[in-house]
């Protein structure tokens, strides 16, 4: 087996050219000032496909709003540049797939899952933490996205070591390649110039050796606390998985603590996101 070395998996991903030009041209923005809400539409509209489905997701339950968005320019209006940014780069994510078969269904599904999660765990959290979650959700293991792209015979090695034999993902990788997903998603969005907190989240959403209540900033401890504790809701409801894992005893994980979640509260949201992601998935197909 031929293992790609760190460093070049990480500069031939890292390359913004992988990403599809709207979803370029959108991140662009990030960093002018000048732009406007034409502007944003604009550049979306270019893509009819990636302008549909921000649509969609717009009139989706995730955002719960009273009347239907008609327009890009509407939904800029009422949702903002951030919320509409991380729509844009959402729909663009499932693009970056390589091929599309059984793993890669998988590892999408898990993201969807991840995403619909973290959007309603962020609830009550505050703007800065709600604008950056699903993003972070669905983001959150985009490094196995990359090494899978790149290396799909030995990923799926990894794979089998994960869903076969019960092995820790970051385990699993690290034996194999030396490295893990979360390092690698780390790197590649952060070449991308995608803003820290989310290059945080992937990074750190395993709290391996990390303590939350160590982090100085208290909206990146939150939104890594909250990709944690999305990823393990996934794996109690079995999506992205081979079977739920009902054993994950949720409220005792530090990500919940940290947020002070109790379990009462956590069975709802629970139940909340198994009913959203069962509704609203097919959008990002």
């Amino acid at each position: 087996m031929s293992i790609i070395s760190k460093n070049e998996l990480i500069n031939k991903a890292g390359d913004i050219k992988v990403l599809p030009f709207v979803a370029r041209k959108v991140l662009e923005t990030l960093n002018d000032e000048a732009c406007t809400i034409d502007d944003l539409s604009g550049i979306i509209e270019k893509d009819q496909a990636i302008a549909a489905r921000v649509l969609k997701i717009s009139n989706s339950a995730l955002y719960g709003l009273r009347h239907e968005v008609t327009s890009l320019h509407q939904a800029i209006l009422i949702l903002g540049f951030k919320t509409i940014r991380s729509m844009v780069l959402s729909v663009s994510t499932r693009s970056l797939y390589k091929n599309f078969g059984m793993k890669e269904k998988i590892l999408w599904d898990h993201s969807v899952g991840a995403a619909i999660a973290s959007k309603i765990i962020s609830a009550g959290f505050g703007s800065d933490v709600v604008d950056v979650s699903f993003i972070g959700g669905l983001m959150h293991d985009f490094g196995k996205v990359v090494m899978n792209n790149e290396t799909p015979e030995v990923y799926g090695e990894a794979m089998m070591k994960m869903y076969n034999e019960d092995v820790e993902s970051i385990a699993a990788e690290e034996e194999i390649y030396g490295y893990n997903h979360a390092e690698i998603g780390a790197r590649v969005v952060e070449k991308w110039k995608l803003a820290p907190l989310i290059v945080d989240i992937l990074e750190k959403h395993h709290l391996n050796d990390l303590k939350l209540q160590d982090i100085s900033d208290p909206v990146t401890a939150r939104s890594i606390a909250i990709a944690h504790l999305a990823d393990h809701v996934c794996k109690v409801l079995g999506i992205g998985y081979r079977n739920p894992n009902e054993a994950i005893r949720l409220h005792e994980l530090t990500s919940a603590q940290y947020l002070k979640i109790s379990k009462n509260t956590l069975d709802k949201i629970v139940v909340d996101i198994q009913d959203t992601y069962n509704k609203e998935r097919s959008i990002f197909e």
